[in-house]
């Protein structure tokens, strides 16, 4: 059974037992939340593979904000944890509202540069980058 850790917004009771008959025992609780920017997105990021990565889960049921995404796709195999998504359905209920089946789970492979110690100082050096280009917004803001 692999340990996925919920890094969507939405809770996954109601897919428990979908999901196991996949092989995948999900956190029931999501772990995103709203963000407001890049230096946030890139900070939550962080803290939810860090934390899974404590909490000894597999890996990462990924769902929502495409830049979060992203950013957790970058640090995740360097913690050792594996990317996944939901595959589902969508189909209308009798109120014509959409309803979504859950019909399968898809690893996401990202490759991994030979070099580790290169990526983790080019990594390093976006994040200083990052860290500039807001300290500026916020002073011109100022």
């Amino acid at each position: 059974m692999v340990r996925l850790a919920n890094a969507t917004m939405h809770d996954q009771s109601a897919f428990r037992d979908n999901f196991l008959n996949f092989g995948f025992e999900v956190e029931a609780s999501p772990r995103l939340r709203e963000v407001s920017g890049t230096w946030e997105a890139y900070n939550l990021a962080r803290e939810i593979v860090e934390q899974a990565k404590k909490e000894g889960y597999d890996g990462l049921l990924l769902g929502g904000r495409t830049d979060l995404m992203i950013y957790i796709a970058i640090q995740a195999p360097a913690y050792g944890l594996e990317l996944y998504q939901a595959e589902t359905k969508r189909e209308r209920d009798e109120n014509d509202r959409f309803v979504f089946n859950l019909t399968g789970v898809t690893k996401i492979y990202v490759t991994h540069p030979v070099d580790l110690v290169g990526a983790a100082i080019a990594a390093e050096i976006d994040h200083l980058g990052l860290l500039r280009k807001e300290r500026g917004k916020n002073e011109e803001n100022h």
